[in-house]
């Protein structure tokens, strides 16, 4: 600790003890949490609890990063605050600087939390990016997995970041919604274990360390099953399915991994708000599973009561139900006065509780006090150098990118690549982009499939075709030049309503959809009454008829060729999507220019465009794609979802590719050459087509910032494939829902096609192959309470070195109530060499033969339980028996 750092702890101690000198209890390190904070508390003002509860952006508190102590002052007012989001900051030292303030500038000098956003990478800027969640889902390694958390952890505390939002555990059976991406696996055994190695990666052994930091899951409860796959749409489902999947996952992060953060849901359930639902929020989660954390709502999830749900008709109603139904923070669901405001005027008309403010703020602080931050609120600013990017966490990228990766199909043995191919054509734009996937690390330095297919020795023909949406898209920033000739358009910021005076900010941007809910759109702007200009020229790749489709609230006007072609600049039009027509020649600059108006409350604009299907079909895109395949002797076509396609309100009705993917991929096979098909997506696909005109199929998702390295490895056979499925691949959208442990009723067929997937849970292909042999169950009877272990012996037939994902499966023959088919209990990663043979333990706990009875209580009945043991769950190996008496 350095001599300033001394002198102000110095001064904070002296602060705040009484007037006997004595040290106030919430100071004293050495007593319980618990202890410390009902000390606190009964030392704060109303003014100062309700402040805890509240969630700040920081772009109302800092400029350009730093602190602004002008802005500050303002907004804070000498009063504590609970957190700030959306900080980021680029420094340790940055961070230190707001925190002092907040310290310093407090009566009992309570700290602020920092809490970002870390799903698969701490989402900085150029921090690591790891795969998304269903691609580490399908890495099948949780020993992995919590490596990734701990360096997540290591990463995010360096900056001063003490707590994420991060990991969503929702089961993902709902493939058409935008956010399975974000999800580790349709099945709640592999989610859970996946998600407390995770937590328990960042959380570590002790919050108080400088490399752990708090885990927040999300969405609580059953959010990831939205009706129509539509995002915070109605969850229809029983109590019985929900403890035995979807609550099973919160329960394990909740009680063995011990996350100290959870996330209110926006969804409903049976008719009652997540974030306003006591019975999840209080008598599950506290009272069940003893969770002593704190819950904040998901953005504006308070305020669904009353603008989505209606069950609400004010916002001090909303609020109240909230914190009174045990939720403890906002977030961002309204503005800091009305908010806190409404709190006091709750307790003044009692429909709210001091004892519910009271648990609420005890909540923030437990967490607070968790994390060490009244001793040491600040953070070694020599940390993130050696931490942040680190060479060993970009190693860790590449080895989560191979696993993840999974070899759908390998038909004539093409992969790996033999000795006699030389010439490769590289087909498809995303093969020269590096896709992460929804929130992920800012400002990434990625590897493309074409940077790694440049490392090598191959003749390798790229054609950069562009592949579009079957609908409208977002304006890629290669269409888009500003004056000087840079990617994007120059966004002049003011802060009022007509654009005049000196603009507050000016700064080259390339995205034209952008949503702040009612927050600042940039630091030193306003959070309303604000005004937005974007200028610059658009140049078209194909001459013909462009749809441009826009949404502005409040106010929004487009302008192409110096004419408006969409005027949204009507307070009775406002919130709606207006979509106009304009012709348009190919590689010709015409001026563009875009407005927004921000009044007050939701701020957010969003442009799109496509180009009529009758001008690509004229101007025939695929020409140079065909000629390349004929001339190569192997095709790696890369086709998939493009960012604005997966992803958070990305939901989709269909789930094949899109048209022009389509039929890329039926005109290069018309050349008949071998075609490895690269799939980048955030969800499962339909690929019935894909798998009778593709040879070999690879499934990378978004595979991180080490993509296109690891995809190259294994095309070429210098890594050996062993991703599995962690969710099921449908033939067709009909069949949704489609998951293996459906229960054993779901048994009918469709008159129209086959009721099996395509691939399967748990499918994955390999280099290699492996014999199962000697499964042997230990108890062929056993008590309720009792352990089981079950061994088997895998071998690799092969002559190459390899890893096997071995699944355990358990069938309850007959129970009191329907359970599922089989269901994953268990899963090992075993790798061998050509010849080897490993014998794989697994252990059975009491806890995985339960159900929830009728009585709605967890038991383990007695009965017959089928192990059966494979390489997936529709390749099942051997099986066996025994009773539970």
């Amino acid at each position: 600790m350095g001599k300033i750092q001394s002198l102000l702890f110095l001064a904070l101690f002296l602060t705040a003890c009484d007037q006997q000198g004595n040290i106030p209890a919430y100071k004293d390190a050495t007593l319980a949490i618990d202890t410390r904070v009902s000390d606190l508390i009964s030392r704060m003002t109303l003014e100062e609890k309700v402040g805890q509860l509240d969630m700040y952006s920081a772009n109302d508190l800092v400029n350009d990063g730093k602190l602004s102590p002008e802005k500050t002052d303002q907004i804070l007012q000498q009063t504590t605050i609970g957190s700030v989001h959306d900080y980021y900051p680029e420094s340790a030292e940055h961070s230190n600087e707001l925190q002092r303030y907040v310290i310093e500038n407090n009566r009992l000098g309570i700290p602020v939390l920092f809490i970002e956003e870390a799903l698969h990478g701490y989402q900085g800027n150029k921090s690591t990016a790891f795969p998304v969640p269903i691609g580490m889902g399908g890495m099948w390694d949780t020993a992995l997995m919590e490596k990734i958390g701990k360096a997540i952890g290591t990463e995010t505390r360096s900056v001063g970041v003490h707590m994420v939002l991060s990991p969503v555990l929702g089961i993902g059976r709902e493939p058409r919604w935008g956010r399975v991406q974000e999800t580790y696996s349709e099945d709640p055994y592999l989610a859970a274990r996946n998600g407390v190695a995770f937590i328990k990666g960042m959380q570590g052994d002790d919050l108080t360390a400088d490399n752990a930091i708090v885990a927040e899951p999300k969405h609580f409860g059953i959010h990831s099953i939205p009706e129509g796959g539509k995002n915070t749409a109605p969850v229809f489902i029983g109590e019985r399915e929900a403890r035995s999947n979807f609550l099973y996952v919160f329960e394990k992060a909740f009680k063995e991994a011990g996350a100290l953060g959870a996330m209110a849901a926006y969804h409903e359930w049976d008719g009652v708000p997540a974030a306003a639902d006591p019975w999840l929020l209080k008598e599950v989660l506290r009272d069940e599973w003893g969770f002593k954390g704190m819950v904040l709502s998901d953005l504006g999830a308070i305020a669904k009561q009353n603008n989505s749900h209606h069950t609400a008709k004010t916002p001090k109603e909303a609020i109240a139900n909230s914190i009174r139904s045990g939720l403890d923070m906002q977030f961002y669901d309204y503005d800091h006065g009305l908010f806190q405001q409404s709190i006091i005027d709750a307790l003044d008309d009692k429909s709210l509780d001091m004892a519910d403010v009271d648990r609420a703020v005890s909540s923030v602080l437990y967490v607070k006090f968790s994390l060490g931050l009244f001793e040491n609120p600040y953070i070694d600013t020599a940390l993130k150098a050696k931490r942040y990017h680190s060479v060993p966490h970009q190693a860790l990228a590449l080895e989560s990118a191979h696993k993840s990766i999974t070899l759908l199909q390998n038909n004539n043995t093409l992969l790996p690549l033999g000795k006699d191919i030389k010439n490769i054509a590289v087909i498809g734009e995303l093969a020269d982009k590096v896709l992460l996937g929804g929130y992920s690390p800012k400002n990434v330095e990625g590897v493309s499939i074409m940077d790694a297919f440049k490392a090598t020795n191959y003749n390798v023909d790229f054609v950069n075709v562009v592949v579009p949406s079957n609908g409208m898209e977002e304006i890629d920033a290669r269409f888009l030049r500003t004056p000087t000739g840079e990617e994007g358009l120059v966004a002049t910021y003011f802060n009022n309503t007509d654009f005049s005076g000196e603009p507050a900010l000016t700064k080259v941007e390339t995205q034209l959809s952008q949503y702040w809910h009612n927050l600042s759109p940039a630091a030193g702007i306003s959070s309303d009454n604000f005004s937005i200009l974007w200028k610059g020229y658009i140049v078209p790749e194909l001459t013909g008829t462009y749809g441009f489709q826009l949404w502005a609230d409040d106010l929004g006007r487009l302008s192409i060729d110096d004419k408006v072609l969409i005027d949204s600049w009507d307070q009775e039009k406002k919130n709606s999507w207006t979509k106009q027509q304009i012709r348009l020649e190919k590689g010709k600059k015409y001026p563009i220019q875009l407005e927004l108006v921000e009044f007050d409350e939701f701020a957010d604009i969003k442009l799109r465009w496509n180009v009529n299907p009758e001008t690509q079909k004229k101007q025939n895109m695929f020409e140079k794609a065909v000629d390349a395949a004929k001339k190569a002797d192997v095709v790696v076509l890369v086709l998939g979802e493009k960012e604005d396609e997966s992803g958070e309100g990305k939901d989709k009705m269909n789930l094949e590719l899109n048209t022009y993917s389509k039929r890329l991929l039926h005109e290069v096979a018309k050349s008949e050459t071998p075609i490895v098909l690269v799939l980048q997506n955030g969800r499962p696909l339909v690929l019935v087509e894909e798998s009778e005109k593709a040879d070999a199929i690879l499934e990378t998702w978004y595979a991180g910032e080490m993509a296109g390295q690891a995809t190259v490895d294994i095309i070429l056979g210098k890594v050996n494939p062993s991703g599995k499925l962690p969710i099921t691949f449908p033939r067709d959208n009909g069949q949704i829902p489609i998951y293996y442990n459906q229960k054993k009723s779901s048994t009918g067929s469709y008159v129209d096609g086959s009721s099996q997937p395509l691939f399967a849970f748990g499918h994955g292909l390999s280099y290699s192959e492996f014999e199962y042999s000697g499964l042997r169950i230990e108890k062929p009877t056993l008590s309720q309470t009792e352990e089981q272990q079950i061994k088997v012996t895998i071998k690799n037939t092969s002559s190459r070195k390899g890893a096997e994902v071995v699944q355990l499966y358990i069938t309850d023959s007959y129970s009191s109530v329907a359970t599922p088919k089989m269901q994953l209990r268990g899963f090992k990663r075993v790798t061998l060499g050509p010849g080897e043979a490993k014998e794989v333990n697994f252990t059975i706990l009491p806890d995985d033969l339960g159900l929830w009875n009728r009585e709605m209580k967890r038991v383990v009945e007695s009965g017959e339980f089928v192990v059966k043991v494979g390489a997936a769950s529709d390749d099942i190996r051997l099986e066996d028996v025994f009773q539970v008496e």
